[in-house]
């Protein structure tokens, strides 16, 4: 049942997907089932979604989407594919971070990051964006990788301009959110210029 990455040209052997994903202070890991009083205290705080079209959760549906999320492979069509981020120290759940792809081909993917408040602004949100653009782009080689945000909040804007993502556009009140229609800012960035840059953002830089 595992999934692996076949080679472009066919003529290798095929791998394991390379998870867990491990930085300098993170890891990034599927989400396991007892993981539900950490996403609980994460997506219970109302706060989180004043900028998102979502809403908080109570127990019992983490822990639906926890025992449906065990069965869903990256290849599952139609599913979003979740990597828990946890603190290497402790191993404390703080967030977690999506993949949703956007073509047949699951060549491109829309990417979200939610992080537990009490987390925020400690660099933890730019060390996990980085390491899921190298997991995209150098580890399922993605061609092109998409985030947006509401316009109105800066620190996402500022994330995801940091880690060198490219800010395409800005669509004019194409949602309505918490009774009023917002803009939304949209980054990208393409595989080859991912690997083109070499270098991305310190970890350890505040976000």
């Amino acid at each position: 049942m595992d999934t692996v990455v076949v080679p472009d040209n066919g003529g290798a052997v095929g791998r394991k997907l390379p998870l867990p994903i491990t930085t300098p202070r993170l890891v990034l890991r599927r989400l396991q089932g007892n993981d539900w009083k950490d996403l609980l205290e994460c997506l219970s705080d109302e706060e989180l979604f004043s900028y998102t079209d979502g809403r908080p959760l109570e127990e019992e549906e983490i822990i639906r989407w926890l025992e449906s999320d065990h069965h869903v492979r990256l290849t599952t069509p139609n599913q979003t594919f979740y990597l828990g981020i946890t603190l290497q120290e402790g191993g404390k759940l703080i967030g977690y971070v999506s993949l949703s792809f956007t073509d047949p081909q699951r060549l491109q993917a829309t990417l979200a990051v939610f992080m537990n408040r009490n987390f925020q602004r400690q660099g933890f949100a730019l060390e996990t964006v980085d390491a899921a653009l190298g997991f995209c782009f150098e580890g399922i080689r993605l061609h092109r990788v998409t985030a947006s945000c509401d316009s109105r909040n800066v620190a996402a804007c500022g994330l995801f301009e940091k880690v060198g993502m490219r800010r395409e556009g800005e669509f004019v009140k194409n949602r309505f959110s918490n009774g009023e229609w917002t803009n939304s800012i949209w980054f990208a960035a393409l595989g080859e210029e991912y690997r083109e840059a070499g270098v991305n953002p310190p970890p350890g830089s505040s976000a």
